[in-house]
């Protein structure tokens, strides 16, 4: 085992065991099932998830959420970096982030269209704290990268699309934005810490 490598174990069938039943490498089946930055052919994607369902392939979930709980950076998904409001929210929460250690990285996509889960995903692959997604006023998401947002938040993963419905239930506007974003941030990281720190506790326990 290398020193300071970070292990992520497999439960039933392993991470070679769907590369070679899906024809592909193990990096490209790892990429595929854990996230990367990285793109993967889309055929290749296709064999490989069709591969780990059929074996009934299964991520050990606890082993990712360490990786996330112990990184530093935070990222924020926009539409554009030309709306406004977009970038007032995206400010607030990037001012908190900062202040609270962590690097934030900022990735623009066409939430509208598919191209968002792609980009989802390389985010993902980089194990962020907590990933903000900022849907412009009027917009809304694409099916599937609601789709991939909710599979990503079944495996642990924190994910906060705010939109339109999201900033009235919380009253961003009479707030302002900026504050807004801020506010977000620190609820989410702190809520993130205060898991990490639970999860902490209890292995002490055992």
């Amino acid at each position: 085992r290398l020193e300071g490598a970070r292990v992520i174990e497999f439960v039933g069938a392993t991470l070679v065991d769907v590369a070679r039943a899906a024809g592909v490498s193990q990096s490209t089946a790892s990429r595929v099932l854990n996230g990367s930055a990285r793109a993967v052919l889309p055929e290749n994607e296709e064999r490989v998830r069709a591969a780990a369902h059929r074996l009934g392939y299964s991520v050990d979930l606890h082993a990712q959420a360490t990786a996330r709980r112990d990184s530093t950076m935070v990222a924020i998904v926009v539409d554009s970096l030309t709306d406004p409001e977009s970038m007032e929210i995206a400010m607030g929460i990037h001012e908190r982030a900062e202040l609270n250690g962590y690097a934030v990285r900022v990735a623009v996509c066409r939430l509208a269209s598919d191209d968002g889960v792609a980009v989802l995903r390389a985010v993902r692959g980089e194990r962020p704290r907590g990933i903000f997604v900022i849907v412009p006023r009027d917009k809304t998401i694409h099916d599937a990268l609601k789709a991939e947002v909710v599979e990503y938040q079944s495996q642990g993963g924190s994910v906060i699309v705010i939109d339109q419905a999201v900033r009235r239930d919380h009253c961003a506007e009479s707030s302002g934005l900026w504050q807004y974003g801020r506010r977000l941030a620190a609820r989410a990281l702190a809520e993130r810490s205060s898991s990490g720190r639970s999860d902490r506790n209890l292995k002490g326990r055992k």
